[in-house]
């Protein structure tokens, strides 16, 4: 057996070595040419599909934005279980062993050392097992709240200046939006208080979206504009119209308001008489929620330091 290469052996190595960089090279290129080619038509089919339910209620694209926000629930998942398997297996042999050392087999261990074979198997399996199922109870809570995000982020709005509707998603980083539901007398005290405050809502940035619920909890989009039309009518309106936009359609904003109403009755507040408050930060997520009337000044004042986006940002 030789010690070390030849010079030939050397050559002939280096020039596979190229010829592999080539190969991996000219595939790659042949990969890119592919994907260019890709007609539009298949592009939008490919995102479609990305968007359409799955079959559990959730979409493709939902999944993947859950595995991004925790890359490894899934290895710790299988690793918690897999252990939890195991333990449960050895438990199993662990309780025959404690049983023979009851029955005093000659070649079974003391009794003892049998139980607490079996405690640390029991322990092991109840440690695993509930580290398992508090993992992938997280992934579901947080796959739902992504889910509801996205429903939220789909609601669609028609400006009160008369601007083309458009979806909730499209105020992201832009706007910090408002969701005031409640019935007509919460809605009409809204319209009228808003006045004044509306250029200094217009100064941080904040949509207000008035939805009016009707006896039965939906939300009735047209009675909403007219209510508030009604209401500022011996008052400028104009002021308002900047910070303002309608739900656009009533049935997608009473699925979204469902849970939400559900949510505030089982806490003893009646939405329709109270009103219900959702506040969204500028990267679209819920900042809080709250009964009652907003507390302008305070909103207004605390805004800024709420949403957090003067963190980290010199003021100069």
């Amino acid at each position: 057996v030789r010690a070390s290469f030849s010079a030939a052996d050397t050559m002939w190595w280096r020039a596979a070595v190229v010829a592999a960089s080539l190969v991996g090279v000219v595939a790659f290129q042949a990969q890119t040419s592919v994907v260019a080619r890709v007609s539009p038509r298949e592009r939008s089919r490919e995102v479609r599909s990305l968007n359409e339910d799955d079959g559990t209620g959730y979409t493709t694209k939902q999944r993947l934005r859950e595995e991004i926000d925790s890359p490894f629930r899934k290895v710790r998942v299988v690793l918690f279980a897999g252990t939890a398997g195991s333990a449960l297996i050895a438990l199993y042999f662990s309780l025959l062993t404690l049983g023979k050392s009851a029955a005093g087999w000659d070649a079974a261990p003391a009794i003892d050392v049998a139980a607490r074979d079996v405690a640390i198997n029991v322990a092991g399996v109840a440690a695993c097992g509930w580290l398992a199922y508090r993992d992938i109870k997280a992934g579901e809570a947080n796959l739902e709240r992504i889910a509801k995000g996205g429903q939220l982020a789909a609601l669609r709005v028609a400006p009160a200046d008369g601007a083309a509707t458009l979806a909730l998603g499209k105020y992201r980083q832009q706007k910090r939006v408002l969701i005031a539901a409640g019935g007509e007398a919460y809605v009409q005290e809204l319209a009228t208080s808003i006045i004044d405050v509306a250029p200094d809502l217009d100064r941080v940035n904040v949509v207000v979206v008035p939805v009016l619920l009707t006896a039965e909890e939906a939300v009735d989009a047209a009675r909403t504009r007219t209510l508030w039309r009604d209401a500022q009518q011996q008052l400028d309106a104009t002021l308002s119209d900047r910070v303002v936009a309608f739900p656009a359609l009533g049935a997608p904003w009473t699925d979204y308001l469902r849970k939400e109403i559900a949510t505030a009755k089982s806490q003893n507040f009646d939405p329709l008489l109270k009103g219900l408050g959702i506040y969204l930060k500028k990267n679209g997520r819920i900042l809080r929620r709250a009964t009652g009337q907003p507390d302008w000044a305070t909103f207004v004042g605390t805004m800024e330091v709420m949403d957090g986006s003067q963190f980290g940002s010199p003021r100069f």
